[in-house]
């Protein structure tokens, strides 16, 4: 696995990968719940070709230490912002973010506005899937209580090779050979099972973060990519995130599915360079 690790004030050990132009503008990468750097090997080289492209994996994901660190939205971008000054990249930085990641990119620049230029959200979560009162009854709340379920079993069993032998791991499931097997073999760990546990009880925390932080500034640029394959409650959720600031503007991408990274990278692509294009 190519890359490099960082260690933390907290103590947590950061792997990242770091490709592109030297001189290029930054873009920060931030995966998905459970995600990891590897989730970006379709959209990397295409930023490479005209950008520095950073990303990395979460505590106690991928080939990351740290699992026990304090786990929320807040916490993971100001351990970002801290790896990002400990390597000296140069802001301001564009921000990528994933479903999940997408809390932690928006916590990011609402407190860093400084030192960002725009947003790429890419089928992100929005605040609201986990605050309001009509996605916490009925048929959400049972998918969340047995996601936690599943995640806590997989941290309990982990260590004697369960989820290994069923096959189950964290992570993406549709990357190309051979970025697929180390997703895989990096998702089995008690670690990850660990990680993703914690980013689900504290979703809630996180996005009470997002949404008691300062207002984006109206000028900052924001894309948000939004799958076309999704259910029409998550395709509602998408749209509230229309109005985050005065230059945001939404995209649909009709034939992907969640992961708009992995089916369509050339959109998230697209989305980097017309911001950089201004």
């Amino acid at each position: 696995m190519p890359g490099h690790d960082a260690v933390l004030k907290d103590g947590s050990r950061l792997h990242y990968i770091l490709t592109g132009q030297e001189e290029g503008p930054t873009v920060v990468l931030e995966s998905g719940m459970g995600g990891q750097a590897l989730d970006w090997c379709l959209v990397r080289p295409g930023l490479s070709a005209f950008a520095t492209v950073f990303s990395y994996d979460r505590a106690g994901l991928g080939w990351s230490a740290g699992a026990g660190v304090p786990r929320t939205a807040m916490d993971d971008a100001k351990r970002l912002y801290e790896l990002m000054t400990k390597l000296r990249l140069r802001p301001p930085y564009l921000l990528v973010g994933h479903s999940y990641g997408g809390l932690i990119a928006r916590w990011f620049a609402s407190n860093y506005s400084k030192d960002v230029m725009g947003i790429v959200l890419v089928d992100a979560v929005p605040e609201s899937r986990y605050l309001d009162d009509a996605f916490l009854n009925g048929e959400r709340l049972r998918e969340r209580k047995a996601g936690r379920r599943m995640m806590r079993l997989g941290f309990l069993l982990s260590p004697v090779g369960v989820p290994r032998l069923l096959k189950r791991h964290i992570g993406a499931k549709r990357l190309p050979e051979p970025y697929r097997a180390m997703v895989k073999a990096r998702g089995s760990r008690n670690g990850a099972y660990e990680a993703v546990y914690k980013e689900l009880l504290n979703a809630e925390q996180s996005a009470h973060q997002v949404a008691m932080s300062p207002p984006l500034p109206n000028d900052m640029p924001v894309i948000v990519l939004s799958a076309g394959r999704q259910t029409e409650e998550w395709k509602r959720g998408q749209a509230e995130l229309d109005g985050l600031t005065d230059r945001t503007r939404r995209e649909v991408i009709p034939d992907s599915w969640h992961s708009i990274h992995i089916y369509r990278p050339d959109a998230v692509v697209k989305a980097v360079r017309t911001i950089l294009q201004g």
